[in-house]
């Protein structure tokens, strides 16, 4: 497998991965939120709409900085990977 094929291909892994991750925060857990009645964060109710929204958004932020540092790291062993097979 060459270098190009072997970074694209975990490329569009990780990004299906976290994509289907962002979908279930941002879509199934404010859907799921009336199940959670009565359950409280910080002293308020985590059904309130306005509650969801900004878990759902810092949860968000929070995948985008994970994402990144995941991509950082494959760039990092991409051209650890090219260096090595430069010296070979």
């Amino acid at each position: 497998m060459d270098v190009k094929t072997y970074y694209w291909s975990k490329v569009r892994n990780l990004t299906i991965i976290w994509l289907v991750f962002w979908c279930i925060i941002a879509i199934v857990l404010p859907v799921m939120a009336p199940l959670w009645k009565g359950v409280r964060v910080l002293g308020l109710p985590v059904m309130h709409m306005y509650i969801n929204a900004m878990f759902v958004i810092v949860i968000g932020v929070i995948l985008i900085f994970v994402y990144a540092a995941l991509m950082n790291k494959l760039d990092r062993d991409l051209k650890a990977k090219v260096a090595k097979e430069e010296l070979e």
